[in-house]
């Protein structure tokens, strides 16, 4: 059995939750970055493959390539939904102290959607796309190998049947 005690709990501290679920968001950009730079090695690899090997041994490297993309887009679509729902926490927990504290023109950390104040001008050299948003490639850039070497494997079945 617990022991009761006379202290009260301490307050709960809105400043210390949203420097919290920063640094996860922090974080998780770290894990996902290293997982997208994991990935692009083992595809740089396995396109080098297929340049050096002979066109007969090609299909294990192209259906790994496939099977490897595949994998590597759940990655970037999980990953990316979690980038969403940090931000998300991170949002809510601003408003909060937004409205406990009275503050007027605040932005919370990766606040991309109604910043005019801001007045950051988009450039040749500096925009945003929210289509194609840095977060959003860890899944895109995915899809778009995918696609390579499905048509990679398709242009070899080609050949094959041409050969034949």
């Amino acid at each position: 059995m617990a022991e009761k005690t006379d202290e009260k709990p301490k307050e709960f501290d809105l400043v210390d939750d949203y420097k919290s679920k920063a640094g996860y968001l922090k974080d998780h950009f770290t894990r996902m970055w290293t997982r997208f730079n994991f990935f692009l090695s083992i595809h740089s690899g396995l396109f080098f493959g297929t340049v050096i090997v002979s066109e007969k041994n090609k299909w294990w490297i192209l259906l790994f390539g496939i099977l490897a993309a595949l994998v590597w887009y759940v990655f970037g679509a999980q990953d990316r939904y979690l980038v969403a729902l940090y931000k998300k926490e991170i949002e809510h927990t601003a408003a909060k102290i937004v409205s406990k504290y009275k503050l007027e023109n605040y932005y919370y950390i990766g606040q991309t959607e109604n910043t005019e104040n801001l007045k950051v001008i988009q450039r040749i050299y500096q925009w945003r796309s929210d289509l194609f948003s840095t977060t959003k490639l860890a899944a895109w850039f995915p899809l778009a190998v995918l696609v390579l070497w499905l048509v990679r494997f398709i242009s070899l079945l080609d050949l094959e049947k041409a050969g034949r």
